[in-house]
């Protein structure tokens, strides 16, 4: 029927207008688009795999991995995707596509494994999910009936708005109890509750925009973005939730959305620019060759190009100071004490503010200055703490040879306990380390809080080698009084005993 018209009679009122469709082939590019679609279904599948085959044992990861392929079984049948000429294989489908509605109420569950016992308000929001699932189930399952016996005209439930809204219930309940997960949570495992539940609340808002969407007058090209962002979050909320369920610490959400800020902010101020002074360029020279306008073209690019790396600078500072005031000031009062540290004339005094400064401003809850004992050995610098390292301590060697942070996690066979520790080098040597435990709210060091730390290690360590040589020198002059002390003495004692 390729080509041949079909006329159909519109009817608007009292108006009835024939309108004629040509059918045409399949367009490909649609092809390529629900292609992409599949491809995040089949990346759900895989990643519920892959986190029950690599850490089962964790608490929430087999829910988790049941959730992401729930969601696959429902996404990849959903209802009107398929035309099959077998009756059972369509209804097949329709029972398996309630796996997408039953992943909601998993979810839901899941927000309950966080800051356990729950309260009463999340116990009573988690029922009300699990209600509001029940009865979304009930109504496809109505249709499915509809549709099989015809006792009923099943379009009524398929075509009305009003059999949605227990599913749109019961996301928003569930993005409730993520939400109170959250609150409810602290340290560590709010960290980890905010990377796991705010992608589902993400990934589900975004599909049910194509429900609304399909309801609500809106143009094709609008349909086909609100897809797309659909299909962005199919790729991307398995990946951050495996992420989540296979990595033991997780990054600091603040400084990656300090960067997320920093970078957007970057993009609107080139393009707006270049779009700007194009547009300004384009009025002023209108009656223009097309070759001047070319090279106006270019010289913009290449002036904007230039002034990226400025742009990034001052936006940059802009970032922290407005947004992450707290962040930039924690980082400025470790750079300041590194700077103070050297007119620090008392070695237990500098030992003791700088595990304090640290300990303040980096949420770490236990920060140790380990002091060179001896030749071969370093030991904290608290008195209450007796134990020593060697030299040839795995950490030790490691922080002697390459001089840089390393992150204790990765090293093997070490004594050293803590997260990170931090070289503290003088005239080649290694004259301490500063050893940061975890942080109490469960986050990693930023990059730019770790160089904070590394320069504050530095110069204590600077200080800390002047100060021991100045006292070492004082040793060695009073060693010699007292030796020279000694020989006279030995001499009027040998001079008595010859009398």
């Amino acid at each position: 029927m390729s080509g041949r018209p079909i006329i159909l009679l519109l009817s608007r009122g009292t108006q009835e207008n024939p309108v004629a469709i040509a059918p045409r082939p399949w367009d490909y590019g649609r092809f390529w688009f629900f292609l992409f679609w599949y491809c995040g279904i089949v990346l759900l599948a895989l990643f519920a795999g892959l986190i029950a085959w690599r850490r089962p044992e964790a608490p929430g990861n087999l829910l988790l991995a049941t959730i992401l392929a729930s969601v696959a079984v429902g996404l990849i049948t959903g209802p009107g995707d398929y035309a099959l000429p077998w009756g059972w294989a369509s209804v097949a489908l329709a029972i398996a596509n309630l796996t997408y509605l039953v992943a909601v109420g998993l979810w839901a569950a899941y927000a309950g494994g966080f800051a356990i016992p729950l309260s009463g308000v999340r116990r009573m929001v988690q029922w009300l999910c699990l209600g509001c699932v029940a009865v979304a189930i009930g109504v496809r399952l109505a249709t499915v009936i509809g549709v099989v016996t015809l006792w009923f005209d099943p379009l009524g439930f398929m075509l009305s708005p009003y059999w949605r809204i227990p599913l749109f219930a019961a996301i928003a309940t569930a993005v409730l109890c993520s939400a109170l997960a959250i609150a409810a949570s602290r340290g560590v495992e709010r960290q980890r509750a905010t990377w796991a539940l705010v992608p589902f609340s993400i990934f589900f808002a975004a599909l049910q925009l194509t429900s609304v969407a399909e309801l609500a007058p809106v143009s094709y090209a609008n349909l086909v973005g609100i897809l797309t962002i659909a299909n962005l979050c199919s790729f991307l909320m398995p990946a951050v939730l495996v992420y989540v369920a296979l990595s033991r610490r997780l990054i600091d959400i603040g400084f990656v959305l300090n960067r997320a800020a920093v970078f957007a902010m970057v993009s609107v101020i080139v393009v707006g620019a270049f779009v700007l002074v194009e547009w300004a360029a384009t009025a002023w020279l209108a009656g223009s060759t097309h070759t001047t306008g070319a090279v106006i073209a270019m010289s913009v690019a290449l002036a904007l190009g230039l002034s990226l790396r400025y742009i990034h600078k001052y936006v940059d500072r802009f970032v922290d100071r407005v947004f992450f005031r707290k962040r930039y000031e924690d980082e400025a009062a470790l750079r300041r004490f590194a700077h103070e540290s050297s007119y620090i004339t008392d070695r237990a005094v500098l030992l003791e503010r700088a595990v304090c400064v640290v300990e303040e401003h980096t949420n770490a809850e236990n920060a140790v200055i380990l002091v060179r004992d001896g030749s071969q050995s370093y030991r904290p610098a608290s008195k209450d703490s007796g134990s020593t390292f060697s030299e040839n301590d795995t950490a030790i060697v490691e922080l002697r040879a390459w001089s840089r942070p390393i992150d204790l996690h990765g090293i093997r066979d070490t004594g050293l306990v803590g997260d990170v520790a931090f070289p503290m080098i003088s005239r080649g040597a290694l004259v301490g380390a500063l050893v940061c435990g975890a942080k109490r709210s469960g986050e990693t060091y930023a990059p730019d809080e770790s160089n904070a730390l590394l320069a504050l290690a530095s110069s204590v360590g600077i200080a800390l080698d002047t100060l021991t040589a100045r006292n070492g020198d004082g040793a060695v002059s009073m060693q010699e009084t007292l030796t020279a002390i000694l020989e006279k003495l030995d001499a009027i004692a040998g001079k008595f005993a010859a009398e």
